[in-house]
């Protein structure tokens, strides 16, 4: 029987991937391959996702030879190397995940058509979620906006059980003879990338890791602790999900496990991260069905609105950007963002509320910073969250809720240890006290800390003018 093409892009892991699974139950061998197409080279991935690409296909590469087989390395375009490939082995079929993101569609088209003429089938299986982007509708059929509704019915929607891990990955010979072309790991300069200075380890066994300890001990405390940054209450597997080094159906069946097992604060902590999965998948589903919102807002009405321009908001924006506007929370996550190529979700929330509201800063220009310094940088869920915290998404935060950075200091980080430790010009001052949210009410304040680069209520009555003047252009009524 001739073998198949397993085409690894999102799915770097042999547990719970359905395209490896699918393959090795339909031929007698495989063909692991990897693709450089130029969407590894281009700036939409950071330096710090390539040191965690580079690192979890190093992994991917000695799982596979432990277990008989090989991970082959190509440069693209994707549909040319792929083509050549089946040629070069007999394969009969191309076994990949299938694709919501608008360069994965447009990859797909062009894989296919590559294939298709020479009589080669593209088999795309879903693999990244638990249910496919897009798939969900409403009882009138149209695509859910709105999350609520669209979390019932997804936890309505059948999902598949985990893919076994396999014991074996049969290769064919002339594949595993090292004078079969592939291209060395070590060679790609952008797999060289250093990342940032404490990046996210990339890898199935990190991700397996990280996913146990949260398991036993954070699961069960989710619905409070999710929320302090400064807690080990996050799962922190973001990018682990982005680049697929565990499998989302893995997640879902150990936390029903874990579901089973645990009291009921305990159990409505699993169902509130369960949701959090269901977040993911919403977002992913937006952007299956509206391209546009990559680059447009999902409200047109913001299509108008008076973003801050000048030299003013670049001098604010630079501020924000290096985590000196002197609003300690602020400050905090930016410097963990550039540090740790990631940041807690309750601090990304808080800072870019400050960038869009509080400065009137585009929401695109916070979403393409995090796109450069994330580690994981999902575009779905970046852009989603951005848009919902500049109130021109779906379910948007409202734009005339303005988060109060001392405030949400003060509840989240109540003892500033998050703040002490990612601003080290506090954790020295000896006048912080009940001051260290807004140290510029102290008597004392630290010479060497920036005064606040704007005033709050200043900010907050700017913003809701601005709001004000494109709900009177759009005709909306005012609440």
């Amino acid at each position: 029987m001739a073998p198949a093409i397993v085409w690894f892009r999102r799915n770097l892991r042999l547990d719970d991937n359905v395209p490896l699974d699918a393959a090795l139950r339909g031929h007698e061998t495989v063909v692991p391959v990897l693709v450089l197409d130029d969407h590894y080279r281009d700036e939409d991935f950071s330096p710090p996702r390539l040191r965690f690409l580079a690192e979890s296909l190093r992994e991917l590469e000695a799982e596979l030879a432990a277990r008989g087989s090989r991970l082959l390395v190509r440069n693209g375009p994707a549909g040319d190397a792929l083509a050549a490939l089946a040629r070069e082995t007999g394969a009969e079929a191309v076994y990949g995940h299938d694709d919501h993101e608008p360069h994965g569609r447009a990859l797909a088209r062009e894989v296919d058509a590559a294939l298709a003429w020479q009589g080669t089938r593209l088999r795309l299986l879903p693999d990244l979620h638990l249910v496919s982007p897009g798939s969900l509708r409403t009882d009138s059929g149209r695509p859910y906006a709105v999350f609520t509704p669209f979390l019932k019915r997804w936890r309505e929607a059948d999902k598949a059980a985990p893919r076994p891990t396999p014991p074996r990955v049969p290769t064919p010979d002339a594949v595993l003879d090292t004078s079969f072309p592939s291209i060395p790991l070590s060679r790609p300069l952008r797999l060289r990338e250093v990342g940032a200075p404490a990046n996210p380890p990339g890898g199935a066994r990190e991700a397996r890791h990280l996913w146990d300890g949260f398991r036993e001990s954070a699961l069960v405390r989710y619905e409070g602790g999710r929320d302090v940054p400064a807690a080990s209450g996050t799962s922190r597997l973001s990018p682990h999900l982005r680049f697929g080094t565990i499998g989302i159906r893995r997640l879902l069946a150990e936390a029903r496990a874990a579901w089973k097992d645990a009291d009921a604060p305990g159990r409505a902590s699993i169902d509130v991260f369960v949701a959090e999965l269901a977040w993911r998948e919403f977002y992913a589903s937006i952007l299956a069905e509206n391209p546009r919102v990559l680059t447009e807002s999902f409200r047109p009405e913001f299509d108008g609105f008076p973003w801050s321009a000048g030299e003013e908001a670049e001098e604010r924006f630079a501020a924000w950007r290096d985590g000196r506007t002197g609003y300690p929370i602020v400050d905090a996550g930016m410097r963990q963002l550039a540090h740790e190529g990631w940041m807690h979700n309750r601090v990304r929330m808080i800072v870019a509320s400050f960038l869009t509201k509080h400065l009137l800063v585009d929401w695109r220009r916070g979403e393409a910073l995090f796109r450069a310094r994330l580690a994981d940088g999902d575009p779905a869920s970046n852009n989603g969250g951005w848009q919902w915290s500049a109130g021109c998404g779906t379910d948007a935060q409202p734009f005339f809720r303005i988060f109060n950075p001392v405030l949400q200091g003060e509840r989240f980080d109540p003892d500033g240890a998050y703040v002490k430790r990612w601003v080290p010009e506090l954790a020295a001052w000896k006048g912080a006290g009940r001051n260290l949210h807004a140290p510029w009410r102290a008597p004392s304040p630290p010479a060497d800390y920036p005064a606040p680069i704007v005033d709050h209520a200043t900010a907050r009555a700017r913003a809701l003018a601005a709001f004000d003047a494109i709900r009177g252009a759009a005709g909306s009524p005012r609440r």
